[in-house]
């Protein structure tokens, strides 16, 4: 990880009166751009954020999200180019503009890769656009990161677009670090997928919700068929292994940001899926199960297959409308779907 001096250097932008810009106005877009950052929790939904916020203030379409990770590894997150968000997963070379950000706590200016689809900055690269690479400052000074953002060498960065930089660089530091800490508290730590605690507080929210507006809510309540002989064949490790993969499916298969998959205990799993109606959650469990079905799972001991059966249950079905009751109908249909011969979607 960087530590930090108090060295200046000139390729850093130079600090500048705010008295030549409108601040009550620069005050206002900084306002609502940290409230979208502050407020969010969920990680997925909190990179976009931070590079929209990035990309609205700089004026610019293309951004790169950096972040170190639990080995102090820096990582490419998520990238936006063109209007189009992508996601990345690959260590980034630290360069020397990083680390002169890292140090003055400030933006540094350098030409773009021209190797990367990405911006990245560089020190040689013969290009007409500018690289402004912004360190991400969270709690006691840490850097957690890097923004960089580009535009053409004719477009100059301007006192009230660095001021706001600046700001929410911090708030999205910040907020990247409270995302984590509360995730840490929601996740199942084997599968990345939510905890059952957290289920029921959303659940709760969602009936709720229901009463006060109506509208359709539906969850998918699932069960690794025979995992049992997996333990006792292949072992615990190997166990977690299927786990993992199922957990791994289920992500895949969930609306980013809208379903809540978790991990209901031991094998078991649930989607709520807000806004879906029974229908729309059986097409999803059918894709699941199918995706259970055809999944190979490399282990030490070889290739293990597995299948899953799933319950569906929707919120109009309960005659009184309680998580327990919309659990407790999606977790009888479950069994249901095991006692009728497995690896099927039983919905009423």
């Amino acid at each position: 990880m960087i530590t930090h001096s108090t060295n200046t250097n000139t390729n850093t932008i130079p600090n500048m009166s705010i008295d030549k810009f409108d601040f009550d106005s620069t005050l206002l877009t900084i306002n609502f751009a940290t409230r979208l950052l502050a407020m969010e929790v969920d990680p997925d939904i909190l990179v976009d954020r931070v590079l929209e916020a990035f990309c609205d203030l700089g004026n610019c379409q293309d951004a790169t999200l950096m972040m170190y990770d639990e080995y102090d590894q820096l990582k490419g997150v998520a990238a936006s180019h063109k209007q189009h968000r992508f996601i990345i997963d690959e260590q980034i070379p630290l360069t020397k503009a990083m680390i002169e950000a890292a140090q003055s706590l400030k933006p540094v200016v350098r030409p773009v890769c021209d190797d990367s689809i990405y911006p990245l900055p560089s020190e040689y690269c013969d290009t007409d656009k500018t690289c402004l690479c912004i360190p991400l400052v969270g709690s006691r000074d840490r850097i957690r990161g890097f923004v960089t953002l580009y535009r053409g060498k004719d477009q100059q960065w301007d006192i009230s677009e660095l001021f706001q930089l600046g700001i929410v660089s911090t708030v999205a530091a910040i907020s990247i670090e409270n995302s984590r800490l509360f995730r840490q508290t929601i996740e199942d730590s084997l599968t990345g997928l939510y905890m059952r605690r957290y289920l029921f507080i959303r659940v709760r929210e969602e009936i709720q919700r229901f009463k006060r507006r109506g509208g359709p809510l539906s969850v998918i309540m699932l069960d690794v068929d025979d995992f049992k002989a997996v333990n006792d064949s292949y072992g615990h490790a190997t166990g977690d292994m299927v786990l993992r993969a199922v957990g791994q499916i289920l992500h895949d298969n969930s609306r980013q940001g809208v379903d809540i998959p978790c991990r209901y205990g031991g094998e078991e799993f649930v989607i709520l899926m807000p806004g879906s109606e029974k229908k729309e959650a059986v097409i999803v469990a059918e894709r699941i199960r199918s995706a259970c079905e055809n999944a190979t799972i490399s282990v030490p001991e070889g290739k293990v297959k597995i299948t899953a059966s799933c319950g569906i249950a929707s919120i109009e079905e309960c005659q009184e409308p309680s998580a327990d009751a919309l659990l407790n109908i999606a977790d009888k249909r479950m069994y249901c779907a095991k006692e009728s011969g497995r690896n099927q979607v039983v919905s009423k």
